[in-house]
């Protein structure tokens, strides 16, 4: 293996990305990057402006100037981690149900992207087990293991609708289908760095697979690929 040890997870909504991130990161003794948690924390520093949906320059405006800092630590008791803009807290907010439409818009903005590749590739800069949507196309197309994970619509539904109790947010059916189905849609359509299988990535179903075997599978994965796995812990 040559280069960083970078891991890239990616997958649709509910896939089960995090929980296999955070174990994987333990067993590879790596730091865990979610590139999501820029897009949320973009999302929030937008609804607070008065930035909509549809308005794409304010938004490339947004994320060429604010400065956002995340942190996801596998064993932090903060499921999906923290995010801060200029400095600002805005953790608590970056799984409002409400904010659905418009993350799934903010995140498809081309200039959006643009600007917040190079802050996603330092935080990966000497090795890291990284989630999103276009880890292995995009962010790190030549990292060392690729995993894609994916699950049928309805167990990820179910993974998305426990995520979401979790955090104290009210869950109805319209969330669920905005945050599953309608965010997939249009990441999955969009123009830029859409949501697709990387070439060389090994897919892996977690809906046929518990989270244990999940994680030994993309060890096994890993292994092969050169990276050094510690025992189990």
């Amino acid at each position: 293996m040559t280069g960083p040890p970078i891991v890239t997870i990616d997958g649709p909504a509910g896939a089960g990305k995090s929980t296999l991130g955070r174990a994987l990161a333990v067993r590879l003794a790596l730091p865990l990057v979610d590139t999501g948690l820029f897009y949320r924390a973009l999302t929030v520093a937008a609804a607070e402006a008065g930035i909509g949906v549809g308005d794409a320059q304010r938004a490339t405006a947004l994320a060429q100037r604010a400065t956002v800092t995340i942190g996801m630590e596998p064993l932090d008791p903060r499921e999906g981690g923290w995010a801060r803009v200029d400095g600002r807290d805005v953790t608590d907010r970056l799984r409002e149900p409400a904010l659905a439409g418009l993350l799934a818009f903010v995140a498809q903005v081309p200039g959006v992207r643009a600007a917040i590749l190079e802050p996603q590739r330092r935080l990966a800069a000497a090795g890291a087990v990284v989630l999103g949507r276009d880890t292995g196309t995009v962010v790190f197309p030549s990292a060392a293991c690729k995993l894609y994970l994916d699950a049928s619509p309805a167990a990820r539904a179910a993974r998305r609708r426990r995520q979401l109790l979790r955090s104290g947010a009210v869950v109805s059916d319209a969330t669920l289908a905005q945050e599953v189905g309608g965010r997939d849609r249009q990441d999955q359509g969009r123009a830029v760095a859409p949501l697709r299988v990387p070439p060389d990535a090994v897919v892996i179903d977690t809906e046929a697979h518990g989270a244990d075997e999940v994680l030994e599978i993309a060890v096994g994965v890993c292994r092969a690929r050169g990276l050094a796995v510690a025992g189990r812990p």
